[in-house]
């Protein structure tokens, strides 16, 4: 008797996630070009911040006009948000290509360097997700602190 998970038999899951060198290196290649692409591109986690707005370029210097402040708190915090979120992007796919990799040999045949990489990547990830839900006012996730250093051994 074979078992079953979610109606697909083991066997069924087992082809399903067979592992293809040729297509994960194919795959790993268009992951490096979106990298490239977004680094490249006004969108990158440094370009955000390479021409910012200052404050009195809003109008009504001295804090005279008060919408101009609100204005810029705005965008200031709109900016923030976007620099942050490209970071995010960037490491979402730089831990993408470091999977496929693994994917192939397994995480632990990795170098210690790149894991550490992709353990850094995961935490910042983790501290982002703690912070949004925060900031939304949802509940604190059930572990909290350095997940990657206290108790998650996925990445260890």
């Amino acid at each position: 008797m074979e078992a079953s998970l979610g109606g697909m038999a083991s066997g069924m899951r087992a082809a399903a996630v067979k592992y293809s060198a040729d297509s994960m290196e194919s795959f790993r290649k268009q992951v490096d070009g979106l990298i490239d692409q977004l680094q490249g591109s006004y969108a990158g986690p440094g370009k955000l911040k390479a021409d910012p707005v200052t404050r009195s370029q809003f109008g009504g210097g001295g804090g005279a006009w008060g919408e101009a402040e609100g204005a810029y708190a705005a965008y200031d915090g709109t900016l923030a948000r976007l620099v942050e979120l490209s970071g995010l992007l960037n490491d979402c796919l730089e831990g993408l290509g470091i999977a496929v990799v693994a994917s192939k040999n397994g995480f632990e045949e990795m170098d210690d360097d790149i894991k550490r990489k992709m353990i850094n990547i995961h935490q910042r990830t983790f501290d982002a997700k703690e912070k949004a839900d925060k900031e939304a006012g949802r509940g604190a996730p059930e572990s909290t602190g350095n997940q990657a250093a206290d108790g998650d051994d996925s990445l260890k």
